[in-house]
């Protein structure tokens, strides 16, 4: 099959004294909007034609990988319980757990009253709610103190945009009502009112309404309007862990505000607690008459927590501010909770970047630290729905550990392993994790998570998968997949690098990544492959690359900066027309944007520098490696035109023969696939795509 070439249609564009000619901008359909909510009329039928060629010729391209495809389908599946369940979690008189059925696409949720003896209750069945929609995706549950109502969220096209709908777990039925064009934040105050954020017209939330669910949206009540200064900043928003206080967070790359009002307040009425700016950032939480609030202010880049007392007048002094806990030199605070009056704290260690817990007692201000084991490991706190609980759940897992539910007693830090994940046809005797530390072009050690067999030999034989993000403060964690272990099995090295622009050693970590220093994220990543290759995991041109969205931005920088390192690329929803992006301030997300990469519009020196790395503005005639970029044509927080103008450009300029497919879904947005089963199929694909390249299709 011939390959498609993109018509030219040129365009002169000229900023800051700058010339370039873009001869695939038309392929930014006028109709682009209408794809969002799942409607594909097409202003100009040519951009259509193009992306269906695109589709056709990969298809065609991969024709011969259809049965390998199948078997490896097969393999992962066979390393996932198809009939699984959680562990249950109380809350109130109830038990809550997810189950999994075989050949169902969705999860059931589920509940038990009185003990885990009782008889089961699907309280959401997501298979039932999701069989008239081609794409369904539930963007959250939750359920009152009571656990008398449900209120959910869902989408069905891919975009940000979320319906709420609210359910009377007594009898199963919704209300005959639904909440629409809610940026997906929404909570309960009450057991009968709910707090949602709706969304302007930009996608990033402008106005936050209640309403009591017997009279619906039809009587909401407006309680806050986004200022006007703060026109660019998301919003979200959440409770206290003592739900005293409803807390609503503004935020964009380096600014944030925070308000916040008592939920016991009869005049709802948000109040300003601080703004921050210059990469200021707040994280508050409420407990016995006092706010805690974790910040980098002062210049504490590892952040550390002060106290004050709840009165309006003191909180908007920053001088009757106290330091509670002091900022640490080698710990980074991640999040905090609190529960029995004691400060849970999530940190990362800022030499090695794995994780750590550390208990905080708010009346002696005893600290202890929670002891883990694994040299490589991820540990996410659930905590408890009662915040007087001193027993939290903890999730706990590494590389080749699958996930285990653990309680934790914070007062005596006794650990109960309740739960460990089955995984069938695993046997992690056969695998080791390490951390290793690449050194980068300016001497700092960029943190590697390296998966392989244990017979692995480091002699440069090998092919390494190495996977990244590196953007918006980020970090990756790496726990358990059995995704590793299709390329492991098969002699790859796994690698996750933890390059700078993500957060896995500190905040100056992804300040390091940012703005001006944006170019130590691809520079990292380069030298990580280096790294691999200098120490034996690999040989040049024997990487297999992937990373998606900012990290597909990654991907682009780095193929055209040192196509001669890999064998194959793989980028997913990749932002790689940064340039005209973030040039256009009619798009839902660029104004943020410009707190994270700089302005172009208004800074030369901005300019010039992101058109430094712009993938699609610094696609050269040279050779490449196999690239597969994978997109959704409902996509609003990284366009579908910008990946299909990237592949575009690169049929017209590389000189090689090597594959360059584009696959582009017609019904899917940034997330990709819901459907349980469809993600395997999307893998399955790409680890085809990848084998193929390497020669390994046995």
């Amino acid at each position: 099959m011939k390959k498609p070439l993109a018509p030219k249609h040129p365009i002169e564009i000229i900023q800051h004294g700058h010339k370039r000619v873009d001869n695939y901008a038309w392929l930014r359909d006028e109709n682009w909007k209408q794809f969002i909510d799942g409607d594909l009329n097409f202003k100009n039928p040519e951009v259509k034609k193009y992306i269906d060629e695109e589709n056709d010729y990969t298809k065609e391209a991969t024709k011969h990988l259809e049965k390998f495809q199948e078997n490896m389908y097969a393999e992962i599946l066979g390393r996932i319980n198809e009939d699984d369940k959680t562990f249950p979690v109380p809350k109130g008189d109830y038990f809550y757990y997810t189950i999994t059925v075989k050949g169902e696409d969705y999860p059931r949720h589920c509940r038990k009253k009185g003990s885990l003896d009782a008889a089961q209750e699907v309280y959401f069945d997501t298979n039932v709610e999701a069989k008239e929609h081609e794409l369904y995706i539930l963007k959250g549950r939750r359920i009152n103190d009571a656990n008398t109502y449900l209120a959910y969220a869902f989408n069905t096209s891919g975009s940000m945009e979320a319906t709420i709908k609210i359910r009377n777990l007594e009898t199963g039925k919704d209300f005959d009502y639904q909440v629409e064009n809610s940026n997906g934040s929404y909570m309960w105050v009450s057991d009968t009112e709910v707090y949602y954020i709706e969304r302007d017209e930009f996608s990033r939330g402008g106005k936050v309404y209640s309403f009591n669910i017997f009279d619906g949206p039809a009587k909401k009540k407006l309680i806050f309007t986004k200022p006007r200064e703060y026109s660019n900043m998301f919003m979200s928003m959440g409770l206290t862990s003592d739900k005293e206080y409803a807390i609503l967070n503004l935020a964009s790359g380096a600014s944030s505000a925070v308000y916040y009002h008592s939920i016991k307040s009869e005049v709802k009425d948000f109040k300003i607690f601080v703004t921050g700016d210059n990469d200021i950032n707040y994280d508050l939480d409420h407990w016995d008459g006092n706010f805690y609030i974790s910040t980098n202010k002062g210049n504490a880049q590892n952040f550390q927590i002060y106290k004050v007392e709840a009165d309006h007048d003191k909180i908007t002094d920053l001088r009757n501010w106290e330091v509670f806990i002091k900022e640490s030199p080698s710990l980074y605070i991640t999040d905090f909770d609190i529960y029995a009056g004691k400060i849970v704290i999530e940190a990362n260690n800022t030499t090695t970047a794995i994780p750590e817990l550390l208990i905080v007692d708010i009346k002696t201000k005893e600290e202890k630290k929670v002891q883990f084991q694994d040299e490589v490991y991820h540990l996410s706190l659930f905590g408890s729905y009662d915040h007087n609980s001193e027993v939290l759940r903890l999730y706990y897992q590494s590389p080749v550990q699958p996930s285990q539910d653990i309680d934790l007693n914070i007062t005596t830090l006794e650990m109960k392993v309740l739960d460990t994940d089955i995984i069938p046809n695993y046997d992690p005797s056969l695998y080791k994790v390490r951390r290793d530390y690449a050194p980068s072009h300016d001497g700092e050690l960029i943190p590697l998570t390296i998966i392989t067999k244990k017979d692995f030999v480091e002699d440069g034989s090998a092919p390494a998968h190495v996977y990244a993000y590196g953007s918006y403060g980020l970090g990756m964690p790496v726990g358990f997949s059995s995704n590793f272990y299709p390329l492991v099995d098969r002699g790859f090295s796994y690698v996750v690098a933890h390059i700078r622009g993500g957060d896995e050693k500190g905040n100056d970590w992804y300040l390091k990544g940012k703005m001006h220093h944006k170019l130590n994220t691809f520079k990292d990543y380069i030298s990580s492959c280096e790294h691999l290759i200098k120490t034996g995991y690999t040989s040049k041109g024997m990487i297999a690359a992937n990373g998606g969205s900012a990290g597909g931005l990654l991907m682009g920088a780095v193929s055209n900066m040192r196509p001669d390192l890999f064998k194959c690329v793989i980028a997913d929803v990749a932002f790689v027309d940064m340039i005209n992006t973030i040039s256009d301030e009619t798009l839902p997300l660029t104004p943020p944007e410009w707190e994270e990469w700089g302005n172009p519009i208004k800074s030369k020196e901005d300019f010039e520098y992101m058109m430094s790395y712009s993938p699609y503005d610094n696609v050269t005639a040279q050779d490449y490696p196999h690239t597969l970029y994978n997109s959704g044509i409902a996509d609003e927080q990284v366009t579908y035109w910008e990946p299909t103008k990237m592949v575009a450009k690169l049929r017209e300029l590389k000189t090689d023969d090597n594959l360059l497919l584009l696959k582009m879904k017609m019904n899917a947005g940034h997330a990709g696939a819901s459907k349980r089963y469809e993600w395997i199929e999307d893998k399955a694909f790409n680890y085809s795509f990848i084998l193929n390249c390497f020669g390994m299709l046995k």
